[in-house]
């Protein structure tokens, strides 16, 4: 028989699912399909499973949830997934929008989930985890800013949630007022620990003015080494 497919991503307080529905007999019913079990496990909550669903060539379909999160050392990264089914509605694998990465950086090819990391030296990245990324805080120091203290104190939270490490993010800070001074170059400091108790360090510039656009492209020439080849880059 005929069936219709309907996604449902507000089912099941917002986790989602697909409804399989019969087409042609009066009084047709739709059935949940179940499928919360397709989506790798440590999502969260909220994915909204079947808010997009696109046929497959081999008469199955994918099903898509797009806030799908996952933890990455200290920080959660919403990169949504997407659920491959056949036509039989039995799951068949997972489509992830990201690669995995070596502990030193260089690029590798997406993995199962299942499959067991490569030997890492530090820290092991997590599969999927988009961390192989480069920041550049750009601080106002000027006399607009006051108290100083909690600006150190909103730094070292903010820093604190990063998954700084090797083959992970990397974090520099400008400073600006008058001038734009960097306080440290991307990659000087290798943990969150580190950057944290820098930034407690960190003492204001001061200055009449406030030359933000020029701190922002300071902030895009950063000091050597620089951002790293392949890296997300970002100014905050």
């Amino acid at each position: 028989p005929r069936r219709l497919l309907v996604g449902a991503p507000w089912d099941g307080d917002r986790q989602g699912d697909v409804y399989k529905c019969r087409v042609g007999p009066p009084n047709a019913t739709c059935a949940k399909a179940n499928l919360g079990t397709a989506m790798p496990r440590g999502g969260g909550r909220n994915v909204h499973f079947g808010m997009t669903l696109l046929d497959a060539e081999d008469g199955g379909f994918v099903a898509c949830a797009p806030l799908w999160s996952q933890p990455c050392g200290t920080s959660v990264f919403s990169t949504g997934i997407c659920a491959r089914l056949d036509a039989d509605l039995r799951p068949v694998g997972t489509i992830a929008p990201t690669a995995q990465r070596e502990w030193d950086g260089r690029p590798r090819r997406a993995v199962p989930r299942r499959a067991a990391p490569r030997r890492c030296q530090l820290r092991c990245p997590l599969a999927g985890c988009s961390t192989y990324m480069d920041i550049v805080i750009v601080l106002d120091g000027s006399n607009s800013i006051y108290p100083w203290y909690e600006v150190q104190s909103f730094l070292s939270s903010v820093l604190g949630k990063f998954f700084i490490g090797p083959g992970q993010i990397q974090v520099g800070v400008l400073q600006y007022g008058e001038r734009a001074v960097h306080e440290w170059a991307l990659g000087r400091y290798r943990t969150a620990e580190e950057v944290v108790e820098a930034a407690k360090n960190i003492s204001r510039q001061e200055g009449r003015e406030t030359r933000t656009a020029f701190a922002i492209r300071r902030a895009w020439w950063a000091p050597a080494p620089g951002p790293r080849p392949g890296s997300g880059s970002g100014l905050g």
